[in-house]
């Protein structure tokens, strides 16, 4: 018997080939118990495997009797979801969840929102306020330019009293979009292809914006950092920048801000924490520190907020620990355990919190965060009118430090 391509043959040494294998089976799928197994299944890893043998002061035995007696109504899938999601929750505690999907949920149809890179203005949705740096729209062959006004859409005349967005929602990303403009009475067209997000590109709009903050208020004597993860790709830029920009400045302001984490903390403590330990010089030249690379030895000030999670709060608790500078902004978000995950009988996933992290005198950081040396909150006026307190406060503390 043979098995290619996932069917059964029979092979056949007189003739030299193979004769399929017919095979038929009835299955019948009973959803409700399978729902019931998932139930089971999902309690007991989390029981067996939670990093909190205290269940973060809940009695699971109890919870799973309670969520219990609602398994026999899950009519769907996204019942169950639901019901597990409540059951998690009750734990209180990140890096958790539960997915599930079936081809009854299969969806037919779908829409997705196809971005330019134009941003419009708030009060005037067709006219162009600016076209984002790095983005599909700004290319040198690309026309268009602030207060001009929308006319056309792939030669669909928008209508002023339309949500902009219908014009921009297909079920896939088109591959080239045609605007027409009116500039000055003149129609202006040019097309453009959409990207499916802009998220990357604000956010480096946003730390562009703080980095020539710091540059004008620094007089350039002063480097920032932002770090947007704690990813392998953001730990790559973080030391190009360190052994490029930083090497020649007086000081650093690493931004830890709206930083959604991953696992690298100890690459970035242990760079930051490197210090001159002797001097050498070739004859006749200058004394000059080894190591080249001692950012421990200028003032470092980290910022972090409400958003900081995750591997960016295990960073921010090592800075503190290793006394590396100070700690601006507002306490963490309350979001770093490490994960665990496992498959359930019938494909669905269960993320599993298996791993605390906890400060050197003993605080479980998903329950305390970081807190800042100099709390500086930052509210919505602050950020809709391009105010940033807790940046200007880090460059007010390290000029200080300078002049020391």
């Amino acid at each position: 018997m043979l098995l290619i391509n996932g069917s059964v043959y029979k092979l056949n040494l007189d003739a030299n080939k193979v004769d399929p294998v017919a095979i038929s089976q009835v299955f019948r799928r009973n959803l409700s118990a399978e729902f019931a197994q998932v139930f089971q299944e999902t309690w007991a890893h989390v029981n067996e495997n939670f990093y909190d043998e205290k269940f973060h002061g809940i009695d699971w035995q109890a919870t799973r009797k309670r969520y219990e007696a609602f398994v026999p109504y899950i009519n769907t899938r996204g019942d169950l979801r639901t019901l597990l999601a409540d059951l998690l929750g009750e734990l209180n505690s990140s890096h958790q969840g539960f997915s599930s999907s079936g081809e009854e949920e299969n969806v037919q149809l779908s829409n997705r929102t196809m971005e330019t890179g134009i941003v419009f203005e708030n009060t005037d949705p067709y006219k162009v306020k600016y076209v984002v740096a790095g983005t599909n729209a700004d290319r040198a062959t690309i026309d268009v330019r602030p207060g001009d006004i929308l006319l056309k859409v792939n030669d669909e005349t928008v209508d002023p009293k339309t949500d902009r967005n219908y014009y921009f929602s297909k079920p896939s990303l088109d591959g080239e979009l045609s605007l027409t403009f009116n500039r000055n009475g003149q129609t202006v067209t040019t097309k453009i292809h959409p990207q499916a997000s802009l998220f990357s590109n604000l956010s480096q709009e946003w730390s562009d914006i703080n980095q020539k903050r710091v540059d004008e208020k620094t007089n350039n004597r002063v480097a920032y950092h932002n770090m947007k993860d704690m990813g392998g790709g953001e730990l790559e830029k973080f030391l190009i920048d360190m052994t490029q920009d930083f090497y020649g400045k007086d000081a650093l302001i690493l931004d830890l801000r709206y930083n959604t984490g991953g696992n690298v903390h100890d690459e970035v403590l242990k760079f930051l924490s490197q210090r001159a330990y002797l001097q050498w010089k070739y004859r006749e030249g200058k004394l000059t520190p080894q190591s080249n690379f001692a950012p421990a030895d200028k003032p470092i000030v980290l910022l972090i907020n409400e958003q900081s999670l995750s591997d960016a709060e295990m960073t921010a608790q090592g800075f503190k620990a290793l006394k590396l500078g100070t700690i601006i902004g507002m306490p963490t978000y309350r979001w770093i355990i490490f994960t665990s995950g496992t498959g359930l009988v019938d494909g669905s996933f269960v993320r599993l919190p298996s791993w605390g992290c906890y400060s050197l005198d003993g605080k479980d950081l998903e329950i305390t965060g970081v807190e800042p040396d100099i709390k500086i909150p930052m509210n919505f006026e602050d950020r809709i009118n391009g105010r940033d307190p807790q940046l200007d406060k880090a460059i007010e503390e390290i000029m200080k430090k300078l002049k020391k």
